[in-house]
């Protein structure tokens, strides 16, 4: 059996449009505010949302996600399977370039920019996945690509790098091999730290790759034009970027503004193009701006597994049964499927209408009451003090939720809420300061193996959670054969989550973006978790 991605956008009227420089939408400037500056732009090391923004813009991986969800062709032009699923051929773009600026002569001599031309190749992709399982590198994420032959060994340090599953054929021809086959190993190979890296580059910027100017080498739509320290990235169009559709706009600036309470206004009068809009700010949006809602959040209770308390599943199983959503009373708002919101995918299909809904805890007192006394024993209390964390709007929810815990319960259980700003709930989540929080957990990636993952391992959710039995569902997810046993793999990890008490999902929520009314085709991956600039026109 074969499988071949190829030119699946061809955007031919736009290409001729941008290059004879008639059509006045394009070669246009396009503005968007990131949350903070990045540490780095090392791929390799791409660990949070703001960096992973920037650089899915300047580097161009093998693949790259559409913004319905599909894989989308890369730097591999068209790729090969083998019939055991094992083996992953990919034939790079003959035209694919590294982009040379004038500040790389410390490295390649004087007028480097006009007289040298530098290939991306399959030494080049061979590099990045050696970068990624070394112990030096420190990749968020890397065991999300254990599937590859000998990847968890290597990590591990009981095997060399070179006994990596990887390989260069030829100077065009990159080779994966799997120990398992995986249904959803393309779209992991979408993720960031997929990118390239040449290695005499990233060697001569001497521990320096991707902090500077000087030292970040782009192969993707845009280049690093100017890093503006505290301020902003300014990204140029790459006139050696290869793909199958031109690149409409001149220029992307990413702004650094770590306050959300602005981005509507700076919307409103086209300061930028198009920006994130948390739910408490959308009424600041003007009517004329165009509005697009991702439904990409789960609002629900969030158990802290690193407080001494709440660290007993036995407590927290005991909470979770004694009390069910209708008791909230909440009557204009989704009820949450699982922990994973419904645009998530597997292999690029739908993961709710694959897997179905979550295994969620139903209310039994009994049960909650049986709970309740193991996790007295089992933590030497006589009695449970115990504090919601939420926002305003949620605190009368929240106290009905604490007398069904006194219905049940009785006097070993004291609970009380503590209300907060949306910004200091976030700050509480961040550095674990709680016991149990009412959280909006947004899905990270439109993968729904990566959003699970990231769940567990990403700081920002700080609800510690180290499970053998859940990272056992996850790696059997990660190896699953087909899209359909990916899904149930991932659907046991997040009824485990449930069952146990880390996380007991209420409300399905969407993320809100605002796009000036002059700005279009700026796109967004299903999940809202990648911003695609490279279609971006003005009409205005």
């Amino acid at each position: 059996m074969k499988r071949w991605i190829a030119g699946i956008l061809t955007f031919a009227l736009l290409f001729c449009l941008a290059a004879c420089g008639k059509d006045k939408t394009v070669d246009r400037s396009f503005f968007y505010p990131m949350g903070h500056e990045p540490k780095s732009l090392d791929p390799q090391i791409c660990g949070d949302p703001d960096t992973a923004l920037a650089v899915g813009s300047l580097y161009e991986g093998l693949v790259r996600m559409g913004s319905d969800g599909t894989i989308l062709p890369g730097v591999a032009q068209r790729m090969e399977v083998s019939d055991n699923g094992l083996t992953y051929t990919f034939h790079l773009r003959e035209r694919a370039r590294w982009h040379i600026i004038s500040n790389f002569k410390d490295i390649y001599g004087e007028d480097c920019d006009k007289n040298l031309e530098l290939p991306v190749t399959a030494e080049d992709f061979v590099f990045a996945f050696q970068r990624i399982f070394s112990a030096d590198t420190g990749t968020p994420g890397a065991d999300t690509l254990f599937a590859i032959r000998n990847a968890r060994a290597v990590y591990n340090g009981k095997r060399p790098l070179l006994e990596l599953g990887v390989r260069a054929e030829d100077e065009h021809t990159f080779v994966i091999e799997l120990e398992k086959p995986s249904s959803d190993f393309l779209t992991r190979l979408a993720q960031p730290i997929c990118a390239p890296c040449n290695r005499f580059f990233f060697e001569s910027t001497k521990g320096k790759y991707g902090l500077g100017l000087t030292t970040t080498m782009c192969n993707g739509p845009f280049y690093l034009h100017r890093w503006n320290v505290e301020t902003s990235l300014v990204l140029w169009r790459n006139p050696d970027y290869a793909s199958d559709s031109a690149v409409l706009p001149y220029a992307v600036t990413f702004m650094f503004n770590d306050d959300p309470s602005g981005y509507a206004r700076r919307v409103n009068d086209g300061t930028y193009d198009a920006a994130p809009i948390r739910p408490e700010y959308i009424g600041d949006l003007d009517d004329s701006t165009r509005v697009q809602n991702v439904q990409n959040i789960v609002r629900g209770l969030a158990f802290n597994c690193r407080d001494e308390l709440m660290q007993n599943a036995y407590l927290r199983m005991a909470l979770c049964s004694a009390f069910s959503p209708q008791s909230l009373e909440i009557e204009d708002k989704l009820p949450a499927e699982g922990i994973l919101p419904s645009v998530c995918r597997v292999s690029g299909e739908n993961y709710r209408e694959a897997a179905g809904k979550a295994e969620l805890l139903e209310e039994n007192a009994e049960r909650a009451q049986l709970f309740m006394q193991f996790a007295l024993k089992e933590t030497e209390q006589t009695h449970i003090s115990v504090q919601i964390l939420c926002t305003a709007e949620y605190e009368t929810a929240m106290r009905r939720i604490i007398q069904c815990w006194q219905k049940v319960f009785g006097v070993l259980v004291a609970a009380s809420t503590a209300v907060c700003t949306e910004e200091e709930l976030q700050k509480a989540q961040r550095n674990g300061d709680f016991q149990i929080a009412l959280v909006p957990i947004q899905a990270t990636s439109t993968s729904a193996m990566q959003s699970l993952y990231d769940f567990t391992h990403d700081e920002d959710n700080g609800l510690g959670v180290t499970n053998e039995e859940f990272d056992g569902y996850m790696q059997a997810a990660l190896t699953a054969p087909s899209p359909q046993s990916a899904a149930m793999c991932c659907r046991q990890a997040e009824s485990y989550l449930i069952r146990t008490g880390v996380f007991y999902p209420l409300f399905a929520e969407s993320s809100c973006f605002a796009f000036y009314p002059g700005a279009v085709d700026i796109l967004l991956t299903p999940c809202g978790d990648n911003v695609s600039f490279i279609r971006a026109r003005k009409t205005d």
